[in-house]
């Protein structure tokens, strides 16, 4: 580990947090009105007992298990949100399960680009040497987990926000487009008139 650990706290535990926003989301998406404040309090909770737990333990894969089942939660969520929607909305089950995926790959990609660079860092970091300068940075496995995740983290957002259009029967008023064929954007159908 490379950073001191208060600094891996505040790497880590942000995770944790927003993971909880994307549960929140995925467990409120059909709600019309309102918010159930016994769903924060329970996300609320968890935040902070993994936050004291993992404090007092100091031990990674505590967190990596915490993650992995926020993550749980969220896949089976958004799994039975698309079952449902797939008897009523062809367009939209087909928009939502290519940004799933889409999320799924980014996370899953950067999981083992990143799981690479710790079982092979002093290997990398060898090759990264004898390497010409304009190439070493390709072996910065590490960088490519933040890309990887930065990329799930903002469609797992695209996601949430078409899901919701989709609930609230909205979805009709708007169209998912994408920058450079991949990534996902909602945008505003045009009025025909």
């Amino acid at each position: 580990m490379t950073l001191q650990y208060q600094w891996q706290l505040a790497d880590e535990l942000p995770m944790i947090y927003g993971t909880c926003v994307c549960i929140y989301c995925a467990l409120q998406a059909d709600v019309k009105v309102g918010s159930d404040v016994y769903v924060s309090l329970g996300l609320f909770s968890y935040s902070a007992v993994v936050t004291l737990v993992y404090v007092q333990i100091r031990k990674p894969v505590f967190h990596q298990v915490a993650y992995a089942a926020e993550v749980a939660v969220i896949v089976i969520r958004n799994t039975m949100h698309q079952i449902e929607i797939r008897k009523t909305n062809i367009r939209a089950y087909t928009e939502l399960v290519n940004m799933f995926w889409l999320g799924i790959g980014s996370f899953g990609g950067a999981f083992v680009l990143w799981n690479i660079d710790n079982v092979f860092c002093n290997e990398l970091r060898a090759l990264r040497t004898v390497l010409p300068a304009p190439l070493s940075p390709l072996f910065q496995l590490h960088a490519y987990w933040h890309i990887g995740t930065a990329l799930g983290c903002y469609v797992s957002i695209v996601y949430q926000q078409y899901l919701r259009l989709v609930k609230l029967g909205t979805i009709d008023d708007f169209c998912v487009r994408r920058l450079a064929l991949v990534v996902p954007y909602i945008d505003r159908r045009k009025k025909v008139a």
